[in-house]
C-alpha cells in the first residue's frame, strides 16, 4: 500500500502554486467576463447582482439564452473557498447559453468571514431562488471549491429545499 505524508497542507491545496505561470489567469478572465456580461446586458438576457440573502456577497447573475430557456445551468466559482467572485467566471456560461439554457452564477462569502459549512448554505438558498426563476431541468457545476459545492448540493445533507432537491 502506498502511503504519502502531506508535509504542507497548504502546497497541497494551493493547485496555482504548482502550475507554472498560473498567476496569469485571474486577470486574463476580467476582460472576457465583461465583455460577456456587456453583451447580453446590452440584449437584455442579463439580470445582474439578484440578491439571494443577507450577506454582502449574496448576489447572482442571471444571463438567459435567446428563447425560452431549456433549464438551468448553475456555476458555482471557485477560489479555495476565500477567493473571487462571480464576476470572474461569466464568459464560462457562454456555451450552455448558447446551447438555449439559463445560466446562473453566484457569489458567497468567503472565508474566514464564514465557514464552509455556511457558504454550503448560502449555495443552497442561491440555486433554490435561482431555480425558482428558471423552469425545467437544474444542473450544477463548478470549478475548484466551486465543484466542491456543487457536490454538496446531491449530498443527504444537502442544503437545498426539497422541492429543489
Amino acid at each position: 500500500m502506498f502511503e504519502r505524508h502531506i508535509v504542507d497542507w497548504d502546497d497541497a491545496y494551493a493547485n496555482g502554486a504548482n502550475i507554472a505561470g498560473s498567476d496569469r489567469w485571474p486577470a486574463a478572465w476580467v476582460e472576457p467576463a465583461q465583455a460577456f456580461r456587456d453583451a447580453l446586458s446590452a440584449q437584455g438576457r442579463a439580470r445582474l447582482d439578484i440578491t439571494y440573502g443577507d450577506g454582502r456577497r449574496n448576489r447572482l447573475d442571471l444571463f438567459l439564452p435567446s428563447a425560452t430557456p431549456k433549464g438551468l445551468v448553475v456555476f458555482i466559482h471557485g477560489g479555495y473557498w476565500k477567493a473571487f467572485d462571480k464576476s470572474f467566471w461569466s464568459h464560462l456560461a457562454n456555451g450552455a447559453v448558447s446551447s438555449g439554457f439559463a445560466v446562473a452564477m453566484p457569489s458567497y462569502t468567503l472565508c474566514p468571514d464564514l465557514r464552509i459549512a455556511g457558504i454550503v448554505q448560502e449555495i443552497g438558498v442561491a440555486i433554490g431562488k435561482a431555480a425558482a426563476m428558471v423552469d425545467g431541468p437544474l444542473m450544477l457545476t463548478g470549478h475548484s471549491a466551486g465543484g466542491h459545492l456543487a457536490s454538496r448540493m446531491v449530498t443527504t445533507t444537502t442544503s437545498l429545499t426539497d422541492d429543489v432537491a
